[in-house]
């Protein structure tokens, strides 16, 4: 009767064990997963089937966007050089209306 005892505990422990082991090996192979997502993202990825013209990694898609902010920076009054500047003087020597007008409501 002893033997029949030991032996499902011993069955008992090893499932337990078996079933921390599944579990910590199912958050390890999510975390990875995750972290492979983000070097995909940092890094960027090549062209394969399905993604034809790859994926830019963040500091590509950070460049376009400061080349995009760049061209933004035209449309700012900065004392007399900005295009914003230019049109408004234009409209002051044409003697143009640049105040905006309020729809009634």
């Amino acid at each position: 009767m002893e033997t029949l005892l030991y032996i499902s505990a011993v069955i008992a422990a090893v499932g337990a064990a078996a079933e921390v082991l599944r579990r910590a090996g199912r958050g390890t192979l999510t975390t990875s997963r995750k972290l492979a997502r983000l070097a995909d993202d940092l890094l960027g990825e090549p062209p394969r089937p399905g993604l034809p013209d790859g994926r830019p990694g963040l500091m590509a898609r950070v460049g376009r966007i400061e080349c995009r902010l760049d061209a933004l920076e035209e449309l700012r009054p900065n004392g007399g050089q900005s295009l914003k500047d230019q049109v408004g003087r234009i409209a002051e020597q044409v003697g143009a209306d640049t105040t905006p007008e309020r729809k009634p409501q």
